[in-house]
């Protein structure tokens, strides 16, 4: 079995030497490609899942303080789990609704 993954191996690393390079010719994005609203749409998603990584941390910590004070928090860890990403997404869409609301402003 050892000698059938091991040619297999072989050949598909082999592959990779025989093969044509390909070039790649980047053209940047013109200025009106795409329409106004898909760019803010892009910008919100960017900073939603940017702050998610910040705000999931931050609110485990807060219900593990909360647990330490005495707080009554569920002891099931998929519930548990799944009550700390929807405050964290909540505090998340919160940040990319005060983000746009700021761009509405300052326009």
């Amino acid at each position: 079995m050892r000698r059938v993954v091991a040619v297999l191996m072989i050949m598909i690393l082999s592959f990779s030497l025989f093969a044509d390079p390909i070039e790649f010719d980047y053209e940047p994005y013109e200025e009106d490609e795409f329409p106004v609203w898909l760019s803010e749409i892009r910008r919100a998603e960017s900073i939603f899942f940017g702050s998610l990584v910040i705000t999931f941390p931050l609110t485990a910590a807060g219900y593990s303080i909360a647990s330490g004070l005495g707080a009554d928090i569920n002891d099931n860890q998929f519930q548990l789990f799944w009550e700390q990403l929807g405050v964290a997404s909540c505090l998340s869409l919160a940040i990319v609704g005060i983000d746009w609301l700021i761009g509405y402003l300052s326009d």
